[in-house]
């Protein structure tokens, strides 16, 4: 187990200590204009865990949830979220 556990990167661990921590003010601060911001940084997230837990187990797999979720899917839903807020403050006239 402790050689599994040495094939973690410590900078791909801070990286999901920093994704949990923001996580915090991110769901804190969650309203319905925000679902999709919300969203985007929830699959950023899987995609921190599942850089980490690949060199543990199911390494292929994990791979493809970093960067079909963690990178492609965040990144679609971001653009779908500014277009949303942009819609949004046109409508409002601001």
């Amino acid at each position: 187990m402790a050689s599994e556990l040495a094939a973690l990167d410590p900078k791909e661990l801070v990286l999901v200590l920093i994704a949990l921590v923001g996580l915090v003010p991110v769901l804190l601060l969650h309203t319905s204009r925000s679902k999709l911001f919300t969203g985007g940084y929830l699959l950023l997230c899987v995609g921190a865990l599942a850089t980490n837990v690949e060199a543990l187990v199911l390494g292929d797999i994990l791979n493809l949830v970093e960067h079909g979720a963690g990178i492609a899917a965040s990144g679609i839903v971001f653009l779908l979220a500014a277009r949303s807020q942009r819609a949004a403050a046109a409508a409002d006239g601001e």
